[in-house]
């Protein structure tokens, strides 16, 4: 395809965006950068490679590199029509369909690299959820040995106790961008796929509790574990399901009175319970997946026909990759072992069958989707604090292909 489509930059709207929303994010979050001056050495074409931990990290990566970056971005940020016209005609982003195949985004990026531009990845291709890196996509590997150009590494320490992902409001305390070349193109020309993954996710392993210690930074917030049963939702101690509540410091359980006050470093204590162990989120987080995996593997074998989990009053939108979504049905969402099942007051169960799923996810905090055949069904919950994480997690245990693991 010829230079002529490729996508081009709204030069003022760029100035604006860099100039306001990336400095502001500076600024607001306390953002330091290491090894800024690496930018002065290369010139693009480059790629650039980061651990994703808050929806803000494209401006906070951008906001030290005075280069012009193309980023891949999930298409389900751009189904509002003037978010397209933002994003995709004036920012420039490119688009891509989140845990689904999609080639048309691979050779966009190809095209980009031989016209010398710069483009952004986050290989993970979702944000932290305990703080801690994800598995990285294999095909991002596949793809820095297609490209053959140098690859930078943005490495952001301190953003998940600062923004977590399950938070509707910022922890401030400090974050710190550290840049750093990992292949530069005469490499890449001797190493396989496999050598560049592995060593790809060992420069993004990242642990933001490790920092939090070395340094001793606290993360301050008004209601510092608000919504945190979007991420956490079996309690440790009765073993009941959504049962967790978030009032002010405290996370509780309405079924045992279970509590654990959230500190300023990120870390769970109990406050009515000596028994029980001083927990970091991925510490409950481990503990959770394990013990949801066993409840889906006895109920396979004893009680199929019992959900796993269930909300009431849900919002159902139909649609396909960006296209505005359309109102479907409310009712009531459960997830049996092999299925979905969605009840509206009047009429039968729409029955939507984990087989034929794919690109499971949830965006953001807690908006549920995932597609069904060749149609996108999308989940609002009628309550803020609603975790659609639960239903992503019990459908890795189930099918992991269908989610949005690689």
């Amino acid at each position: 395809m010829q230079k002529k489509t490729l996508k081009k930059f709204n030069p003022i709207l760029w100035f604006i965006a860099y100039a306001t929303i990336a400095q502001g994010l500076r600024l607001s979050y306390h953002i330091k950068a290491k090894n800024k001056a690496l930018f002065k050495q290369i010139k693009p074409p480059f790629i650039l490679v980061g651990n994703h931990v808050t929806f803000w990290d494209p401006p906070m990566v951008n906001s030290f590199i005075k280069q012009r970056i193309h980023f891949v971005m999930s298409d389900a940020n751009l189904r509002n029509s003037i978010a397209r016209w933002l994003f995709i005609k004036m920012a420039a982003v490119i688009p891509k369909t989140k845990a689904r195949s999609d080639s048309s985004t691979v050779r966009q990026m190809m095209r980009l690299a031989k016209d010398g531009r710069v483009i952004c990845v986050f290989p993970e291709g979702r944000a932290t959820w305990d703080g801690q890196t994800h598995e990285i996509f294999y095909s991002t590997s596949k793809l820095i040995k297609s490209l053959k150009i140098p690859v930078i590494v943005a490495l952001t320490r301190g953003g998940y106790l600062t923004r977590p992902r399950w938070s509707r409001s910022p922890h401030r305390g400090r974050m710190l961008i550290e840049y750093s070349q990992l292949f530069d193109k005469e490499e890449l020309k001797f190493v396989s796929a496999e050598e560049i993954h592995k060593k790809l996710q060992n420069a993004l392993w990242h642990d933001d509790y490790e920092y939090q210690t070395q340094y001793g930074v606290k993360f301050k917030s008004k209601n510092q574990p608000e919504y945190l049963e979007r991420v956490l939702f079996i309690c440790p101690v009765c073993k009941q399901l959504i049962t967790l509540e978030s009032h002010k410091s405290l996370l509780s359980c309405k079924a045992c009175g279970f509590q654990n006050e959230y500190t300023e470093t990120g870390e769970l204590v109990p406050v009515n319970n000596a028994k029980q162990p001083r927990r970091r989120i991925y510490d409950w987080t481990t503990w959770q997946s394990s013990y949801l995996e066993t409840l889906v593997k006895n109920k396979q074998k004893e009680d199929k026909n019992q959900p796993i989990f269930e909300d009431h009053n849900v919002t159902v939108k139909t649609g396909f990759k960006f296209q505005n979504l359309k109102g479907h049905m409310t009712g009531t969402l459960a997830m049996y072992v092999d299925r979905f099942e969605i009840q509206s007051p009047n009429g039968d169960p729409q029955i939507l069958y984990i087989e034929d799923m794919t690109g499971v996810q949830v965006l953001l905090s807690n908006r549920f989707e995932f597609y069904h055949k060749n149609t996108l069904y999308k989940f609002d919950f009628e309550h803020p604090n609603t975790s659609g994480y639960k239903y992503m997690l019990a459908v890795q245990k189930i099918a992991p292909e269908r989610t949005e693991l690689e």
